[in-house]
């Protein structure tokens, strides 16, 4: 059994709203740790709406709901599902003294995140449809069936982050029909946020808010347990059959064990949990608590005058922050080489080289490159070091490097000096982009044009998009080449908007339907570039 402390053969897999999570290895087993805890903003968020900080972290109640939660699931969604998809199950929960918050251990699953739409994507781009129709979608109904109402958040309604709480484990070729059967795992059941902030604005209206007023508070991982016993009762029999006598026998048990602690849990009153957060913490003592609990306006009080503390050290600590991270800015260092990239062909090459290249290692590692894939591309890399396109490629990245350096300096400069106001700020932050590239592209059509080449007209209609425009002229060798070659161009488009969809807000990030939306967006442009927009250029030929 590995311990609940250990901090030996711990491996850093990665972190969420609601905390980090670990690899712990021992001779015996390994299982994920995950230690909650939550940023800022996750923060500010629990405490306007549940009155303290996400109570995984110090609630006992409320960690034990979410390990029987597991074991509960762990086994309906084998009725549901079969094989197709698994829960990783609940070990153990611990409170974490270094951390001082609550941890619960579960089920290590070996898998990946279904793939992104790269230059090699086949069968692969089947993953993510047969991830969201097959089972999400059909997992959120479901869960609703059963009274699950709050976990439908972690299986996705509305919320495209929840793509990254499911791994593909296994790929099987069904001999029989031709077709592929793919496994999956639902790894990440906690909410580190209330189901409050949907992408799917209705979803938040026809759901989200009468299913908190049904449960009396913002929805967060909530479970009807009247819905929940009736339905195991309506479909005892058919689990029974599927899944043995032992096992129904357990969810029943496991089922009251739930009703105890949330009802628990749901019981405390707001200024309750807002001591009892600071007492875990180690913030108050055991004695002040309960004198705390006896004087509830004193404790208002005190939270008051320390949100003050908190919004006063923040108002004079933020510039000398901003300042420190000024100082530790190597100007010099970034000014030289963004006059190399300007001036110099060989070193802007190079540079753009490296950047390609550390991005296909970032798609490697996270293994939506194959081994073969990536070095394949690195290879096509070297071989079109000096193409044109990269060439061009190049000058946009360097323009790039000008209009970063506009928007963070010279812009807000302009604006704080009142020569341009709010309309022109906001324009130009769109607009200084595909500026300089439509003079740069128009400048080398008039080139093309003089000396009978193909005119780069698809680079100079990309390069007035804001934001991807720096895809132009990879787009053009798409375009030109009609699909013959150009992988490494391919993956320039597919990079940049993969990147987009990482960078969104709130919804964003890796491994999320936000990131895919992008994703596809890419392959759509290709494909266009590839299909029809290629074949118009053949027939006009």
């Amino acid at each position: 059994m590995v311990d609940a402390q250990t901090t030996e053969n711990e491996k850093f897999l990665g972190a969420g709203r609601s905390g980090q999570v670990f690899l712990i290895k021992s001779q015996d087993e390994s299982i994920a740790r995950k230690i909650f805890a939550g940023d800022k903003l996750t923060k500010l968020v629990h405490y306007v709406f549940l009155g303290a900080p996400n109570p995984y972290i110090w609630n006992e109640d409320i960690i034990q709901c979410a390990y029987y939660r597991r074991k509960i699931l762990g086994a309906l969604v084998e009725y549901w599902f079969d094989s197709q998809l698994k829960v990783s199950d609940a070990i153990a929960t611990d409170w974490n003294q270094e951390q001082k918050a609550y941890q619960i251990d579960t089920e290590f699953v070996d898998g990946r995140s279904v793939s992104l739409s790269q230059p090699f994507t086949r069968l692969r781009k089947r993953e993510l449809p047969d991830l969201v129709h097959q089972i999400m979608i059909p997992l959120q109904q479901k869960l609703i069936d059963a009274g699950f109402d709050g976990l439908v958040w972690q299986a996705g309604k509305g919320n495209p982050v929840a793509l990254n709480n499911f791994l593909l484990t296994d790929v099987e070729h069904n001999d029989t029909n031709g077709k592929f059967n793919y496994y999956y795992a639902w790894i990440d059941l906690e909410s580190g946020v209330p189901a409050l902030a949907p992408l799917n604005v209705l979803k938040l209206f026809t759901y989200y808010i009468p299913m908190s007023f049904k449960h009396g508070q913002p929805l967060f991982d909530d479970a009807d347990i009247r819905t929940l016993k009736k339905y195991l009762e309506k479909h005892k029999t058919e689990i029974t059959e599927k899944l043995g006598r032992d096992k129904y026998t357990a969810i029943i048990a496991d089922t009251n064990n739930l009703d105890q602690h949330q009802s628990k849990w749901k019981s405390l009153k707001r200024v309750e949990r807002s001591i009892h957060y600071q007492l875990k913490k180690g913030k108050i003592n055991q004695q002040q608590a309960h004198w705390y609990s006896r004087h509830i306006g004193q404790w208002y009080l005190r939270e008051i005058v320390r949100a003050w503390q908190k919004i006063l050290r923040l108002i004079v600590k933020l510039p000398l922050k901003i300042i420190n991270k000024l100082k530790k800015i190597p100007f010099r260092r970034f000014f030289s080489q963004t006059w190399r990239v300007l001036i110099s062909q060989r070193y802007r090459l190079q540079f753009t080289r490296d950047l390609i290249s550390d991005r296909i290692d970032d798609w490697h590692d996270r293994k939506q490159l194959i081994f073969e894939e990536a070095e394949f591309l690195k290879s096509r890399l070297d071989k079109e070091h000096g193409s044109g396109y990269l060439v061009d490629f190049s000058i946009h990245v360097a323009l790039k490097i000008i209009i970063q350096s506009l928007e963070f300096i010279v812009i807000p400069s302009l604006f704080a000096l009142g020569v341009i106001d709010e309309i022109g700020l906001g324009f130009l932050f769109v607009a200084d982009g595909p500026i300089f590239r439509s003079i740069y592209t128009g400048y080398r059509s008039i080139q093309a044009l003089l000396k009978g080449q193909e005119i780069p007209w698809i680079a100079f209609v990309v390069g007035l998009i804001p934001f991807v425009g720096t895809v132009a002229y990879p787009c053009q060798l798409v375009y030109s080449t009609a699909g013959k070659r150009g992988k490494v161009a391919q993956f320039i488009v597919y990079d940049t908007f993969t990147q987009l969809g990482e960078k969104i807000p709130i919804w964003g990030g890796e491994d999320t339907l936000t990131e895919h939306f992008f994703n596809q967006l890419a392959y759509k442009v290709i494909r266009l570039l590839n299909n029809y927009v290629g074949d118009l250029r053949e027939k006009i030929v």
